[in-house]
């Protein structure tokens, strides 16, 4: 008699439209703190800059909560097309009608319910979001209303929050005249294993009545965590699309391969059939019959061969990858070879430090071609390819003596 658990299908997942999962890691606490230091000491300007939207989400919808009634919040979470754009957005939050107003109007009201909130004592707090994807004139337009404050000292603080290009845009104009006045830049870091777990299992029970360890491997789980490089917004992705996987194929489990599978699915853009009754008939002369090899040379010294089987092979330097590269400059997942039966092979790279590169150039998808070769750190890789038929012409040729492969003068 064995413990084994014996698998058994997920059930159907509902998937929440505001999913209740969220919440702060000690990194989003030390940065929500800050920020609550930056709106009592008075200061113009906030900064936040995360990996993913969820991040700067997630503290910023906390430190709104912190925030007694009498102070006015003004939110906006995509990116503005332009000034005019902004500028209407932050009134209409602000609870006016700004209809088809003018640049200098929208201006005007905002200054003025600025003074009117300086005279009761009342801050305000303007939070724009995304700001990394958003064009110079909507920039020059935060300057002046930071500008504004300073000038005017209504008890206005504006929030800036984005993703890591936001950096770049803080150190050129319009922003850099106005960067140091918070101080500080809130910096949120990336998820670590233990609260990529606690996310997954809050991600999980949002969306169905088993526990964690009922759908996910654990190192299922250390791989969506490495793939997704402890960024919330990819995680919560990865995890959608390997649970809805596993429903499909009627798997009981989430394993690496499922995820492998999902993930590379999602990054070239393949879309596994719903059900074998579903799935389209495959004639004979569409099925790929070549055998495809990779010869793998670690060193100079130390090379082997390997099967490219159908399906997926991951490279990297995790114990978990099919082609185990023990190198620093390999990442623990670096790049994934898709083998579909109708002979197509795609390399993807998964987002590497160091990048991978096919005969030279570095790729993100690739479509493989005999006789290719991969790169990835030190190590090289060739995609060979044997034709069956050609291989049994060449032997036919050598038992009768004919000479193959020559060339002539």
């Amino acid at each position: 008699m064995t413990n084994e658990r014996q698998p058994v299908s997920l059930p159907d997942l509902q998937v929440e439209q505001e999913p209740s999962f969220a919440f702060l890691t000690h990194c989003y606490r030390n940065a929500l703190d800050r920020l609550n230091r930056v709106f009592t000491s008075g200061r113009p300007l906030g900064i936040i800059i995360g990996e993913s939207k969820s991040a700067s989400d997630s503290v910023i919808r906390a430190f709104i909560s912190s925030l007694d009634e009498d102070t006015v919040i003004a939110r906006v979470t995509e990116p503005c097309v332009d000034a005019t754009d902004l500028m209407r957005n932050i009134v209409l939050a602000a609870g006016f009608e700004p209809k088809d107003m003018m640049l200098a109007d929208l201006q005007r009201i905002f200054t003025m319910f600025l003074t009117f909130q300086k005279s009761h004592k009342r801050r305000t707090v303007v939070c724009l979001e995304e700001l990394q994807d958003s064009e110079c004139w909507v920039l020059d337009m935060i300057r002046k209303l930071v500008e504004t404050e300073v000038e005017g000292q209504y008890g206005l603080l504006v929030i800036m929050a984005g993703r890591p290009g936001l950096k770049e845009l803080l150190n050129t104009r319009p922003l850099s005249s106005i960067s140091t006045l918070a101080g500080y830049r809130i910096q949120l870091a990336p998820f670590t294993l233990a609260e990529t777990t606690e996310c997954i299992r809050l991600r999980v029970e949002s969306r169905c009545t088993s526990t964690v360890g009922e759908v996910f491997q654990y190192q299922a789980i250390a791989l969506i965590h490495d793939l997704c490089a402890g960024v919330p917004d990819a995680i919560t992705s990865l995890v959608d699309q390997s649970m809805d996987l596993a429903r499909r194929e009627g798997v009981g489990l989430v394993t690496t391969t499922l995820v492998k599978c999902a993930y590379e699915a999602s990054r070239v853009g393949l879309h596994p059939h719903e059900g074998d009754a579903d799935a389209p008939t495959v004639a004979m002369s569409e099925v790929d019959l070549s055998m495809r090899r990779l010869i793998v040379n670690l060193t100079g010294d130390d090379a082997r061969e390997q099967a490219l089987r159908q399906g997926h092979t991951l490279i990297g330097r995790s114990r978990l990858c099919d082609i185990r590269i023990d190198s620093s400059i390999v990442s623990r997942h670096h790049a994934l070879i898709n083998y579909s039966g109708d002979g197509s092979a795609v390399l993807v790279d998964l987002g590497s430090r160091n990048g991978t590169f096919v005969d030279g150039y570095r790729i993100t998808a690739h479509e493989l071609v005999a006789g290719e070769s991969i790169r990835v750190g030190n190590c090289t890789i060739e995609y060979i390819v044997d034709d069956p038929m050609q291989a049994s012409f060449e032997r036919a040729a050598r038992s009768a003596g004919i000479a193959i492969g020559s060339k002539s003068a």
